[in-house]
This record gives structure tokens, sequence and C-alpha cells, in this order.
């Protein structure tokens, strides 16, 4: 008997999902250090499922339109729609924090619930039930397969958004973490908080529609959480966070090849892990250097 293919040999089956992977936890890491030091962790949740209604949608008016989803007219792509509800919900959050009439929590928390009711509904559509393979896609991430088109879309999005970060990043940081003194300086606060949310919203869409939700979910929150815990400086924080998610994308698409786990939840397990590496690494070269 042959025996099994080894993860160096199988290199054409995973150098595009894995290049994905990464592509995404990268994006989602390092705008998701603003939304760990913002305290809006659950935005990020809520935009995922916006993302994901977005797309159930797109199946929905496909099979209404008789046509393949994959296939569709570009204003009924899956892409476009998962972009176009996160970018609504992340409108309306930005604007909410500039006005806070209602806690936060409960914007954010209402924006969950109605987009996750609104996901089972379209998706439990008869219309739409012979996609359950890209429904449990959508939700739990097993990026086994990627088309070409969706390498380079996560790309364009990835140089996209991190090069307007990097273009904006001290307004940013002004804004997110100085808003009244921003706003005494003449800053349009809620402009600035409009513009990054819609950062938010085109990296967990397109990152959603690559990886699923709960890998999302996870790069969004975990490697930041864990930066913040390690080093006090912002752009170690960045920098970290980065490294984390990154490694744990490979080490955790690693461990579901090695071992046929699921890939996206495979991937999140893997950060705390990645992590207590880092700051042991830390430990022994901190004291080295002392």
């Amino acid at each position: 008997m042959d025996a099994a293919p080894s993860f160096l040999d199988s290199y054409f089956l995973w150098r595009d999902p894995l290049a994905v992977a990464a592509m995404a936890a990268v994006l989602c890491s390092f705008v998701g250090v603003y939304i760990v030091l913002r305290r809006i962790v659950f935005v990020s949740a809520a935009l995922s499922q916006m993302s994901g209604v977005g797309v159930a949608t797109a199946f929905w008016l496909a099979s209404v339109a008789g046509v393949e989803p994959h296939r569709a007219p570009w204003y009924l792509h899956p892409l476009w729609l998962a972009f176009l509800f996160a970018a609504a919900g992340a409108a309306a959050f930005s604007l909410h924090l500039a006005r806070r009439r209602i806690a936060a929590e409960t914007v954010v928390g209402a924006g969950y619930l109605l987009a996750g009711a609104a996901m089972i509904l379209v998706l439990n559509s008869p219309r739409v039930t012979q996609e359950t393979h890209e429904v449990n896609d959508l939700l739990y991430g097993n990026a086994v397969a990627v088309p070409p088109e969706q390498l380079w879309i996560m790309a364009a999005c990835t140089v996209a958004v991190l090069a307007l970060h990097l273009l904006l990043y001290k307004d940013f940081v002004f804004v997110s973490f100085d808003g009244e003194m921003a706003r005494t300086l003449g800053y349009r606060a809620w402009w600035w908080n409009f513009v990054l949310f819609e950062t938010f919203a085109l990296a967990i869409s397109v990152s959603t529609r690559a990886v699923g939700a709960l890998p999302v979910f996870g790069f969004m929150v975990l490697p930041a959480a864990a930066a913040l815990l390690l080093s006090a400086r912002l752009w170690q924080v960045f920098a970290l966070a980065v490294i984390i998610a990154l490694a744990s994308a490979v080490g955790g698409y690693y461990a579901s090849f090695r071992w046929s786990l699921p890939t996206g939840a495979s991937m999140v397990v893997a950060i705390p892990v990645v992590a207590g590496a880092v700051a042991a690494l830390r430990l022994v070269f901190g004291r080295r250097a002392s």
C-alpha cells in the first residue's frame, strides 16, 4: 500500500488556500488591534454575521434569477453583497459611536442578533438548501480549495487596506484613542471613524468569504489581545499581532492537513499556542539581554 503523500509533496493542493489564509490572517490581525484597543470586539463578530447575510442573500437572489451564484452578474456576486451588507453595518456602528445615545454594546448586539436570525431564515429557504456545503464553509472556514480569482481578490484587498492604514496611520490612531482632543483640534472624528470602520467591513467581508467567519473573528481578536499582553508599544503590538496570526494560519493549516481537522477551527486553536511560544521566546531573550 502506498504511503500517504507528505505535506510538501502535496504543495499544489494547499498553495493557494494557505496563501489566502495567510493574507486573511495578516489583514484581520492588523485591523484587529484597533478593534481590541477600542473595546469593540463584537463589532467584528457582528460584521462577520452581516457579511454572511450578504453571501446568503446572493445565493437566494441567484436562485430566484435562475443563475449559478458564482456566475451571476456582478451585482448578485456573493462577494459584492457580502461587502455591501458589512459596509452598511459598519456605517451604522461608526455613526452610533460618534453620538452614543444608547450603549455601543446594545447596538452591536442587536446587529449581531438580527444578522444571525436573517442568515438562518435565508439559508433555510428551499431555494438555498442545496448549497449546504457553501453554508458550512461560510460559518466554519473549511478552506481546502480556493478558486484563482479568490486569491487575487484577497491579495488586492490586503494591499489596499494595509496601504490605506499605513498612509492614514496617525489620523486613525489619533481619532481612535483621543477622539475628544481630535474634535477640539478640528478633526471630523465621525468621518475618520466612518473610513476606519469601512476598512473593517472590507477586510471582514473578503476574508469571511475566503476562510469563514470563525477564523476571521479569531484573527481579529486573539492575536491583538495576545500582542497587547506582550508589549506596550503600539508599533510592536501591530507587529506581534501580525506575526502571531501569520504563524497560526500556517501552523493551523498544517495541523488540519496532517490530521484531517477542520481548517478554520485548527487555525483559531493554534493562535494561543503560537502566542505562548512567542511569550516564552521574549522571556528567554529578555533575560539574556538583561
